[in-house]
């Protein structure tokens, strides 16, 4: 059914996006979205969510659509604002998170440059298309107040329907000011559009015959696993295949990381070779966007929701679009009819696959060992810590890229967990806030980031202590960005700055920060870690904090550098 409704252009929106179930708004308020804003003040509804900068609201934007599995709506502030957003914009892009951003636009036909205003010849919308879905998806509704309900609910279904991802909707500020507007929305519409059913019969036995033949068939599991809610069918598919299981890149834990099939990070190693006799010969994606870097096995399968990515930069021997969790039923199920002793001989075949994966948890644990009784805390230290106090239901966002986790109870059966995906920084603390707001106050959420990524963000805690969101933030503050050491050694070992220590711009203790006195500035309390006999206890009160007493929590934890350049003191010796 059609209802009409009227008022102002704001108020056209703000009901259309309370029609779709929008709860929450996260923003930065701007001049150009007054309409929006004065509809906010008389209906209090959807919930604002401000934060004082742009790249904190759509980092919150993309966190709580992570865990809620709704679109995160982001209201910003014409063209200065929007771009503001781009580098978490890129994140979500990158994740296809469905996020729809909302700005004023003082769009002109007479005078075409303003403050805060595209330069002279682009439009608003077009500006902000690189960063959105298939970079395409930004839009614009200038003068037809009808176009107001029907632009809004077209990027909500933009943004949910595969390929997933952010779209950008730039509405005139006059026609949001303008009362006495009137339009149509359908009443109690829904914008979702029903996606693809599970592979055909005969798809299904042609990938469980390729399977079931292969010596040692890679599994690897992607974020629409997890979206989809699949995890439970990807486990019983390696489990019956007996077969080991890789991750590459991903946004979230789409298989357990504790799993006794679990062997880590693909590319498949010499070592995982040389221990099980293994020479993996095919390689099956299940709602994979893609593999970052080459593929080493000369058979490729790969299904998904998703077709954006499938085989762009190796070939495809079987590809299928389709839903997971019944196609990977299916699939289990076909699997014996196919291979009648099937089961038996890859259990035999692959005896060995179990020991390599444990193998990897057992040289985390003796890392482990071996740091104990340092006197500065160890990443593997805090990582066994964090695995053995944090509750099981813990909702995780990390932003660290040399942070451990192997020890860590991820994915199904254990914590929720996420990264930004795009790598661009300042992603953690928002994600954490939109976390949290969509886990509700009874699920813990931990933000787990470097020093140098809160450095981006930390601005948020304003807003974590504003709305009284609940977050335990744990810094691993080692003074550095240890990534990009790593990074520029691997890359160029045989030059000066790798023999020598002398690293430009990587130092980031001179003068140090003091996050503890940051947080609490803006209304968030903490402590500060340097020895493994205070982690404990801290970690504990941290816990403590925000789960029974439900106050945000920081944990500024001093950490050991790791890797090349670890001793490396130097830093550029010049003053004004």
């Amino acid at each position: 059914m059609r209802k009409t409704i009227t008022g102002t252009g704001g108020m056209l929106l703000i009901q259309t996006l309370k029609d779709a179930g929008v709860e929450y708004l996260f923003t930065n308020p701007g001049s150009a979205e007054t309409g929006i804003f004065a509809a906010l003040a008389e209906t209090e509804d959807p919930r604002l969510v401000v934060a004082k900068h742009e790249g904190l609201v759509a980092a919150m934007a993309d966190g709580y659509h992570r865990l809620s599995g709704k679109v995160g709506v982001a209201i910003a502030h014409v063209m200065g604002g929007s771009y503001q957003l781009a580098g978490q914009l890129f994140n979500a892009q990158v994740a296809g998170s469905s996020l729809l951003v909302v700005a004023g636009d003082w769009m002109s036909e007479q005078q075409d440059y303003r403050g805060l205003a595209p330069f002279p010849g682009l439009s608003q919308a077009e500006s902000m298309r690189p960063l959105m879905k298939e970079a395409r998806c930004a839009y614009q509704v200038g003068a037809d107040p009808g176009a107001i309900t029907v632009a809004t609910t077209r990027a909500l279904r933009e943004a949910t329907t595969y390929p997933t991802g952010p779209v950008y909707l730039s509405i005139s500020a006059a026609l949001l000011n303008q009362e006495g507007l009137e339009a149509q929305i359908g009443e109690e519409a829904g914008y979702r559009i029903e996606g693809v059913a599970p592979a055909r019969l005969e798809s299904v036995e042609a990938i469980a015959r390729r399977l079931g033949a292969a010596k040692c068939p890679v599994l690897m599991f992607g974020d629409d696993v997890t979206r989809q809610g699949a995890q439970a069918e990807a486990i019983a598919l390696a489990e019956l295949l007996e077969a080991p299981v890789f991750a590459s890149r991903q946004i979230f834990p789409n298989f357990p990381s504790r799993h006794a099939l679990f062997c880590g990070g693909y590319p498949v190693s010499a070592d995982f070779k040389k221990m099980t006799g293994l020479t993996p010969d095919l390689i099956f994606l299940v709602g994979c966007q893609g593999v970052h870097g080459p593929v080493g096995e000369p058979s490729v399968m790969q299904i998904g929701p998703n077709p954006l990515l499938m085989g762009r930069h190796y070939p495809l021997d079987v590809a299928v679009q389709c839903e997971l969790r019944g196609t990977l039923r299916a699939l289990v199920e076909a699997l014996p009819r196919v291979h009648p002793a099937g089961a038996a001989g890859w259990k035999r075949q692959r005896e060995k696959v179990r020991s390599y994966a444990a193998s990897l948890i057992n040289r985390e644990e003796d890392l482990v060992r071996e740091h104990e009784h340092d006197a500065t805390v160890h990443p593997a230290v805090l990582e066994a810590h964090l695995a053995a106090i944090l509750p099981r239901e813990t909702a995780m966002v990390q932003e660290s890229s040399t942070a451990r986790a192997t020890l860590l109870p991820l994915g199904h059966g254990g914590m929720w967990w996420t990264r930004s995906g795009g790598g661009s920084l300042g992603f953690g603390v928002g994600a954490a806030i939109g976390a949290k707001i969509a886990a509700g106050r009874e699920r813990p959420v931990t933000l787990h980031l470097g020093d140098g990524a809160l450095t981006y963000s930390a601005a948020g805690f304003w807003t974590m202590a504003r709305y009284n969101t609940a977050v335990l933030t744990v810094v691993t503050n080692n003074d550095t960005y240890q990534i990009v050491r790593h990074n520029w050694a691997r890359q160029m070992p045989d030059t000066k700055m790798v023999r020598e220590g002398k690293y430009p711009g990587l130092q980031l203790s001179g003068p140090a920060t003091d996050y503890v006195a940051l947080a609490r500035a803006q209304g968030v309390d903490g402590e500060r870690v340097t020895t493994v006999k205070e982690l404990e206890p801290a970690l504990r009160r941290g816990v403590e904090k925000t789960t029974k007493q439900n106050r945000p929590y920081l944990l500024d934890v001093k950490v050991q550098q790791e890797g090349v350049g670890a001793d490396s003191a130097w830093t550029e010796a010049w003053h004004m």
